[in-house]
Order: C-alpha cells, then structure tokens, then sequence
C-alpha cells in the first residue's frame, strides 16, 4: 500500500517538474546593449502599446528576460533614449526582427547619437 501512494507521489512531483519546465521554455533571454553618443542617457522600452520599463542608464548592457508570445505575430518593441538638453531618440523592432537579431548577433545592439535641443 506504502509503495503504491509513493510511486503515485513520485509520478505527481514529476509530472509537476516537467509543467513547471514547459511553462519556463517559452521565455527569451533578450540582451540588449546600449550607447549614446553622448553617453549618459536614460532607457526606457516597451511591448506594444504597454507601459514603459525603465532599464538604466547609458552606456547599458543587460538582459530583460520576455515571454516569446509577446514577441510574435504582429507585436512590436521599442526603445527610447533621452537625456536632458538632447531630443529624444527611439527605434521599433516587430517581435520576429528582435528575436532574429538576438539569435544572430547574440545581442540587441542600438547606438542613437543624440541631436542637442536648441529650442
């Protein structure tokens, strides 16, 4: 009776173990690397039209960890640098362009040059 209810114990903790992994599968490891010219930026992205993430500052290296279903399809992400006395800069990847660029490259590599406001 013993080992029958610690082998069904057994074949739960498994069959949990292997849910758990599944669901894990399906995030993407996104390293993004960023520099501005001048450096010293703040960076901010998003997944659509969601809110904004602020990531830190330039010059940046990090990795922002995104479930894959929110990079296909017709999805977009978009970064945006901005420093006090410049103009902001931005750049949209679709979901499919910045997974492309990560597996090829390893990396998202963005390097905005920073136009001076003169108003």
């Amino acid at each position: 009776m013993k080992t029958g209810i610690m082998t069904k114990f057994g074949l739960l903790i498994a069959l949990l173990g292997l849910i758990s992994l599944n669901g894990c599968a399906s995030n993407q490891n996104i390293n993004l690397n960023v520099h501005t010219e001048p450096e010293g930026a703040h960076i901010i992205y998003r997944l659509d039209n969601n809110r904004w993430t602020y990531l830190g500052v330039t010059p940046l290296d990090t990795v922002e960890i995104i479930h894959e279903d929110d990079l296909r399809d017709n999805h977009t992400f978009s970064m945006k640098a901005m420093r006090c006395g410049y103009l902001d800069q931005g750049k949209e990847w679709t979901g499919d362009e910045l997974l492309e660029e990560n597996d090829n490259k390893g990396m998202i590599f963005w390097t905005p040059r920073l136009i001076k406001n003169t108003e």
